[in-house]
């Protein structure tokens, strides 16, 4: 017993310090395995999730954590965003209270005490996944700086490791374009833009994607006159019929999207900022902002773990052992990065590809929210050969009439056979209805099983049913005029 007090004593202030998980106790001194099955490099959620996910197939897992928050933790930025979200929500319903028979008051909106109860809330959960629970859980937690140092190597801090397989779960930090005068102001990010504690004038938003059409929603309803200037086409992997009806609320809540348009130069002011842009034809017009937010994806530095050493081929940044999951693998998105990165997991502990076939539904967390489930096709609006295009306009459903929800659709896109191969949602639960889609196309559930949906009157789930009636009678009347033109023809009409 007196050599494990002597080697805590000595291992104080390094070693024992960034060490936590399982240890065996051999004859009084700790040991810790340093050839685990899987080594997951990043302590963010996603790491995290990964490393359960593996104990729980029954691998030895470490989990490397860089000792600092990983940049663009997905998980944790969606609970925020939600939290942000919900209380903007709130004060725009309030504004709407008149709508729904019910009288106007004034409101006081603190955009401090907004920001601090989503603080609040992800702190809470961060206690769920605290180094003493992934202990108790069977996951070796390390902490200090990660390289590699071979293909088959990782050192995280003083200690070198030689696990089976390697996942890279860094995060990245946001992207910032090249414009002219960019770097002269103070820029805010999709991740800074969250710990504002302040109400904002005028935010001009640059950016085309998801976050950028989120926050300008966000921003507005916070208070903020807002300007989107895409630089780009707006939401590429959504159908366009959607995003038109996202542009419709946006315009009603007062939020100018300049499409088409560009920045050709940002110059600092006494007071503000000057926002030149460029629009279609040629023409060019100035813009007088207060702060100016970039969305233009993410970056990861791989290079601060010493890829090169791992010896992978030119170019690559995966091989057989070591897989890059997350935002270095190319999902930015919570849902998508945690399916792809339980089928690596499942790929590199020799159990297949397990979760590839799910599929996850992209969303965009404005008001109507967009989900978009399957590959979108290069013309939405036309059927491949074969498929069925079908659709139910939300503002139909007797629940989201009496919400007050006037705008939305759900389309699909059916096979022969009758199975979901795609669909769009818009609706402000777009992400609930997208989540039952979705489980029936990952079992083979057909639209015309949806019609039987024993469901409560009225309730947003009742366009499943209709969309399955719809299908029927359409199946229905296609097979007897089939039937009706073969009778004409053997009675020679």
């Amino acid at each position: 017993m007196g050599l494990k007090l002597v080697l805590s004593s000595l291992l104080s202030g390094s070693l024992y310090a960034r060490i936590s998980g399982p240890l065996l106790a051999r004859r009084g001194i700790w040991l810790v395995s340093t050839s685990p099955d899987l080594c997951i490099i990043g302590a963010g959620t996603l790491g995290i999730d990964l490393a359960l996910y593996a104990r729980r197939l029954g691998a030895s897992v470490v989990l490397a954590d860089r000792d600092r928050p990983e940049p663009g933790d997905a998980a944790h930025q969606a609970l925020r965003m939600a939290s942000l979200v919900q209380s903007a929500k709130r004060a725009q319903d309030m504004r709407r209270a008149p709508e729904l028979g019910v009288g106007a008051s004034d409101f006081k909106l603190s955009a401090k005490q907004v920001a601090e109860r989503a603080t609040r809330l992800v702190e809470n959960r961060l206690r769920a996944t605290s180094p003493e629970i992934l202990t108790a859980q069977g996951v070796t937690v390390m902490r200090g700086a990660v390289s590699f140092v071979d293909g088959r190597s990782v050192l995280v801090g003083d200690i070198t490791i030689k696990p089976g397989r390697v996942i890279i779960a860094i995060g990245g930090a946001p992207a910032v374009p090249d414009i002219p005068g960019l770097g002269d102001i103070d820029v805010l990010t999709v991740d800074s833009i969250l710990e504002n504690q302040r109400k904002l004038t005028h935010l001009v938003i640059i950016g085309s994607d998801n976050a950028a059409l989120e926050q300008a929603q966000l921003q507005r309803r916070l208070g903020a006159a807002v300007t989107l200037v895409p630089h780009g086409p707006l939401l590429p992997e959504f159908d366009p019929e959607a995003v038109s009806l996202l542009l419709t609320a946006f315009a009603d809540e007062g939020i100018s999207v300049r499409s088409g348009a560009r920045i050709v130069a940002i110059k600092r002011r006494s007071q503000g900022i000057g926002i030149e842009i460029e629009i279609e034809g040629g023409e060019r017009e100035v813009l007088d902002a207060s702060h100016v937010l970039i969305s233009a994806g993410r970056k990861v530095d791989l290079g601060e773990l010493d890829i090169a050493k791992a010896r992978l081929k030119p170019g690559a940044t995966s091989s057989r052992t070591i897989r890059p999951v997350g935002i270095a693998a190319g999902h930015d998105d919570w849902s998508a990065a945690r399916a792809h990165g339980r089928t690596v997991v499942d790929a590199l502990l020799g159990r297949g590809r397990t979760n590839a076939a799910f599929p996850v539904p992209r969303l965009v967390e404005t008001e109507p929210a967009i989900a978009q489930i399957g590959p979108l096709l290069p013309n939405t609006s036309k059927a491949r050969a074969g498929d069925t295009i079908l659709r139910e306009n939300m503002a139909e459903n007797d629940r989201a009439a009496a919400m007050g929800s006037d705008r939305g659709l759900v389309k699909v896109t059916l096979d022969g056979k009758g199975q979901i191969q795609r669909a769009t949602i818009v609706d402000p639960f777009a992400a609930e209805l997208a989540g039952t889609l979705a489980l029936a196309m990952n079992r083979k559930v057909g639209l015309a099983d949806l019609a039987d949906l024993p469901l409560p009157r009225p309730s947003l789930f009742e366009v499943f049913s209709r969309l399955g009636e719809n299908y029927l009678a359409a199946r229905n009347v296609s097979t007897k005029g089939q039937g009706g033109r073969t009778l004409r023809r053997r009675l020679g009409f």
